[in-house]
């Protein structure tokens, strides 16, 4: 009889502390066994802070988008063409269609280089210019490139500006043809940077300035002769103002 009793005893005990399987206390209550279980997180959604879905252009924006690109890539195809075709030695093409390819190149595109072979300079230039004030008077020559020379000499990183700049705008202008509106333009384009190195060494008022280029060829290598000089000496260009302009 009193085996039978503890033989209850402990299988009561040990009911009461058996742990439940929804994870709370048995014993009642007790906290564990008040406490809730843990609901599950929500899932991710557009409603619960999601980030915001691709946007859909409208037909009429991928239409202009479409547009402007084929604009872009067609002025980009035209701009290469006219470019191998300005820069080529002469052609049937280029011949046939010098009017267009000088509108589109000339004078703001304008490629100063050979496409199947170096143009190397033969010649030593020398610049010099002059002008004349308001009251009538003359100033000396100033030796513009000896300017640009002596700015670039001993530099290690010297300016492209005094290395070339003068020289290239006196070639342009050299080679342009006569009495037309390009070699209109390129006067103006030189004048405007003989003014620029004029101005810090000859105060006043200018007038009219004028320009004198010395050619001197190269010697050949392993000559010594002293090649003699070519000198061009350019009219009076009257100026309208300070600045330049003619």
């Amino acid at each position: 009889m009193e085996t039978a009793v503890s033989t209850e005893l402990s299988s009561r005990r040990a009911e009461a502390t058996r742990e439940p399987q929804d994870g709370t206390s048995a014993e009642p209550g007790s906290e564990s066994a008040a406490r809730p279980a843990p609901e599950s997180a929500p899932e991710a959604g557009p409603e619960h802070g999601a980030g915001p879905g691709p946007v859909r252009l409208s037909r009429w924006s991928r239409a202009v988008l479409g547009l402007a690109a084929a604009l872009v890539a067609l002025v980009t195809g035209l701009q290469l063409a006219a470019m191998l075709l300005a820069a080529s030695p002469p052609n049937t093409l280029s011949q046939q269609y010098r009017v267009q390819l000088n509108w589109w190149i000339t004078p703001w595109l304008g490629q100063n280089w050979k496409l199947f072979g170096p143009d190397p300079q033969d010649t030593n230039l020398t610049l010099l210019a002059r002008v004349r004030e308001t009251d009538g008077a003359q100033s000396g020559w100033v030796d513009l490139t000896a300017m640009d020379y002596a700015a670039v000499r001993h530099d290690p990183m010297p300016s492209h500006a005094n290395e070339n700049e003068l020289r290239l705008a006196w070639d342009a202008y050299e080679k342009s043809a006569p009495g037309g509106a390009q070699q209109a333009m390129l006067r103006q384009y030189l004048v405007n940077f003989v003014i620029e190195r004029l101005s810090p060494s000859i105060p006043g008022t200018y007038t009219a300035v004028q320009l004198e280029a010395r050619n001197t060829p190269m010697p050949l290598p392993g000559t010594t002769a002293v090649p003699s000089s070519n000198e061009q000496d350019l009219p009076w260009w009257t100026l309208t103002d300070q600045k330049g302009s003619l």
